[in-house]
C-alpha cells in the first residue's frame, strides 16, 4: 500500500506570546534577500515525483528543502530518496534531514520505544542524525529539529531546555563540519534560543493568522534586529498569487530570511508544491545597496583543546545585518551584527593541538557579501596528559525487537579524578551516540529484529582524549508477532478497537469496513475500508477506491490510550456510517518500511 500521510511540521506554542517586535530602520534602498525553504513532505515517486523535478529547475529552485522519509530517516536508505536527494543537492539546493525531537519529552511526548525521558529522546535524536548521514551521505547538508521547545527551561532563569538544542546542534557540527541546523518551535522562542540552531522557524501558521498575528504568533522583540538568515517563516492556505505577494512583502518586513508560502491546507499543508512556486522564488530575491566593506580580522579568546571564541569589530548598522564565519574554506555558521559591542562567535568540536584558520564575511540585508577578512590562525590547546579510565563492560537488559538498555560502570578522568565529559557508545565498532558523563546507561533504539549486535563504550574527557574501548557485550534482538490481541466491541453508542502492537511504528491504523463489502472502500487484507483511524485522527475514504485519499472526520479524537504498545481507540457509531450492521476491522502498523497487519479480520456486530 502507499505510504500513509506525512505529518505536518509540528512546532507549536507552548507559552504565552512574547512582546510584539518593533520594525527596525533598515537601509532605505535595500530589499531583503530571502531564500525559499520547502518542507518537502512528498514522495519522490509518481504522482509526486514531478514536485522533486520542479524544485531542481532554475525558475523554481528553492534554497533549502527538508526531507522527511518517515518522520525521520526511516530504518534503511530508500533508493528513490537516494536519487532525489542527490539530484537536489547537485542542483545547489541545501538538503536538510528531518529529526523529531518531541520537545525532548518535556511535554510528555514519547520516543519510538515509548519513553518520555529526556535521556531517551537524546539517544533517539542522535541515532536519527547518524542515520541521515549513513543513508544519504554527502547529499545531506544539515538537520531539521522538529517539535522544538520555545521556553528556556522549566523555571525562570533556567536554560535547561534550550541547552538540549545547543547540545544537539553541537553534536551535528562536531561530526559534520559545515552542517546547517534548523529548530522549529513554530512560534517565536525566547531569546535564549538565538544560538540553539543556525535557523529558527519563528512562525508556522495560516495565511489569516500571518496577516493578523495574535497570540501565540506574535514575534519576539529580538527578531526585529536579528540576522534575517537565522529566521524562517512557514505560511499555508495562501490562496493565489495576489495573496502570495502580500505574504512575501510582509515576510520581508518581518525580517524573515527564509520563507515558504503555499496554497496547501491542513491536515498536511506540506504534501504538495504551490502552483505559484516560481513566482515565490522570484519574489524572494533581494536588491539594492553595495557590498559591505571588508570586516576586521577576528581575534581569538578562551582557546581550549576543543573550542574557542572569535571576536571582531561590529560594522555600523543598518548596513550590515550579519556575518558568515568560515573555518578554512567551510562556512561553519552565521552571527548577527551586534552593535555597538563587538560581534562574537563560539567555535566548538575542534581537535586538540591542531591549527585552524578563520575568516569572516559581512552580509547586508540585500544579500551583498563583503570580501573575506584577513585570516586568523589559531592552534588549540593540547589534550590532557592521560586518557580517562576504561568504562566497565556494558550490561544489556530490556532486550526487545528494536531496542536494548545498556548499563556500564563509570570512568574517571585520570588527570583530575573527576567525572568524564561524555561516554561514546559503539554499535558493531561504529559510534552510535554520545551521552553526558553523569549518565552510565542508555536506552538505544533503531535496531533490527532478530539481529545480533556488539556494543562497547569509550569515555571522553574535556580535552577530547578518549579511553580504550570497554569490553564488548553481544545482544540478539527479539522477533515477536507484530500485532496480537486484536478485538472490537460495543461500548454504549461507541465502537471500541483494541490491539497490542509489539513493534514501534510511526503510524498506527485501524481500517474499518462499515458495509462488509470488500469491493468498496480501501482494499486491505480482504476488506474494503470506508474509514481509517490513523494514530488519533479518524478519516473517511474519498475518491476512487484505488486512490490513497482520505478526508478528516471533524470532532472525533478516537485514541483512548496507548501503554506499552497496547492501543485502544473509541469512535461513535454515528460517525461510522454504512449499510448493514456488520463491521470488518483490520489493524495495521507501519514505519515507512514495514507494513504489518493483524493476523485475522475482526468482526463487530453493531446492532
Amino acid at each position: 500500500m502507499p505510504n500513509p500521510r506525512w505529518r505536518t511540521l509540528l512546532g507549536a506554542a507552548l507559552l504565552a506570546a512574547p512582546l510584539l517586535a518593533t520594525t527596525p530602520a533598515h537601509a532605505a534602498d535595500a530589499v531583503l534577500d530571502q531564500q525559499v525553504a520547502v518542507p518537502a513532505y512528498f514522495l519522490p515517486s509518481a504522482p509526486t515525483l514531478d514536485y522533486w523535478n520542479q524544485m531542481n529547475t532554475a525558475a523554481s529552485k528553492p534554497g533549502v528543502l527538508v526531507a522527511n522519509v518517515g518522520n525521520g530517516p526511516d530504518i534503511q536508505a530508500k533508493p528513490a530518496y537516494t536519487a532525489a536527494l542527490s539530484a537536489a543537492h547537485a542542483a545547489g539546493i541545501k538538503v536538510i534531514g528531518y529529526v523529531d525531537t518531541g520537545y525532548f519529552g518535556t511535554t510528555g511526548n514519547t520516543t519510538r520505544l515509548g519513553s518520555a525521558a529526556t535521556a531517551d529522546w537524546r539517544a533517539q535524536v542522535q541515532s536519527d542524525i547518524n542515520k541521515w548521514y549513513e543513508f544519504y551521505g554527502s547529499s545531506i547538508d544539515g538537520i531539521f529539529f522538529d517539535q522544538a521547545q520555545n521556553a528556556c527551561g522549566p523555571t525562570t532563569g533556567s536554560d535547561t531546555w534550550a541547552d538540549l538544542y545547543r547540545e544537539a546542534t553541537a553534536y551535528v557540527k562536531k561530526h559534520h563540519p559545515g552542517a546547517t541546523t534548523i529548530a522549529n518551535p513554530g512560534v517565536s522562542p525566547a531569546d535564549c534560543y538565538q544560538d540553539a540552531a543556525d535557523i529558527l522557524v519563528t512562525f508556522e501558521g495560516s495565511y489569516s493568522s500571518y496577516l493578523n498575528r495574535q497570540p501565540p504568533y506574535l514575534p519576539s522583540a529580538w527578531e526585529a534586529d536579528y540576522d534575517p538568515k537565522r529566521i524562517w517563516h512557514l505560511v499555508y492556505d495562501v490562496p493565489d498569487a495576489t495573496a502570495l505577494a502580500t505574504v512575501m512583502n510582509l515576510s520581508k518586513a518581518n525580517n524573515a530570511g527564509y520563507v515558504y508560502v503555499t496554497n496547501d491546507v491542513l491536515a498536511n499543508p506540506w504534501d504538495t508544491l504551490p502552483s505559484y512556486l516560481s513566482q515565490e522564488v522570484t519574489a524572494a530575491k533581494g536588491s539594492g545597496g553595495a557590498a559591505p566593506a571588508q570586516p576586521a580580522a577576528p581575534t581569538a579568546g578562551q582557546v581550549t583543546a576543543t573550542g574557542l571564541s572569535l571576536s571582531w569589530t561590529s560594522a555600523a548598522y543598518p548596513g550590515v545585518v550579519g556575518y558568515d564565519v568560515y573555518q578554512g574554506g567551510v562556512k561553519i555558521g552565521t552571527e548577527a551584527n551586534h552593535t555597538p559591542a563587538a560581534t562574537t562567535f563560539d567555535v566548538s568540536g575542534l581537535s586538540p593541538a591542531t591549527a585552524y584558520t578563520f575568516t569572516v564575511k559581512a552580509r547586508d540585508r540585500a544579500g551583498n557579501v563583503s570580501p573575506a577578512s584577513n585570516a586568523l590562525t589559531v592552534t588549540t590547546s593540547a589534550a590532557s596528559a592521560s586518557a580517562p579510565t576504561v568504562p566497565g563492560t556494558p550490561v544489556a537488559s530490556d532486550v526487545g525487537p528494536t531496542g536494548v538498555k545498556l548499563t556500564w560502570a563509570a570512568s574517571t578522568d585520570a588527570d583530575s579524578g573527576d567525572d568524564v565529559l561524555h561516554y561514546d557508545v559503539y554499535k558493531n565498532g561504529v559510534r552510535e551516540l554520545s551521552v553526558p558523563g553523569d549518565l552510565t546507561s542508555v536506552n538505544l533504539g533503531g535496531l533490527t529484529l532478530n539481529t545480533t549486535y556488539t556494543f562497547t563504550v569509550r569515555a571522553r574527557d574535556t580535552t577530547d582524549r578518549v579511553s580504550a574501548q570497554s569490553g564488548a557485550v553481544s545482544v540478539t534482538t527479539t522477533n515477536p508477532t507484530p500485532i496480537t490481541g486484536a478485538t472490537a466491541a460495543l461500548s454504549g453508542a461507541n465502537a471500541t478497537y483494541t490491539a497490542q502492537f509489539n513493534l514501534p511504528y510511526t503510524h498506527y491504523h485501524v481500517f474499518i469496513d462499515t458495509d462488509a463489502n470488500y469491493q468498496t472502500g480501501w482494499s486491505v487484507n480482504t476488506i474494503g475500508a470506508e474509514y481509517m483511524i490513523e494514530n488519533n485522527v479518524l478519516f473517511k475514504k474519498t475518491g476512487a477506491s484505488t486512490d490513497w485519499s482520505w478526508s478528516v472526520v471533524a470532532g472525533v479524537s478516537p485514541l483512548v490510550s496507548s501503554t506499552n504498545g497496547l492501543y485502544k481507540w473509541s469512535a461513535p457509531l454515528s460517525a461510522l456510517t454504512g449499510t448493514g450492521n456488520i463491521q470488518k476491522i483490520v489493524f495495521h502498523g507501519t514505519d515507512g518500511s514495514r507494513n504489518d497487519y493483524s493476523p485475522n479480520v475482526v468482526t463487530l456486530t453493531t446492532s
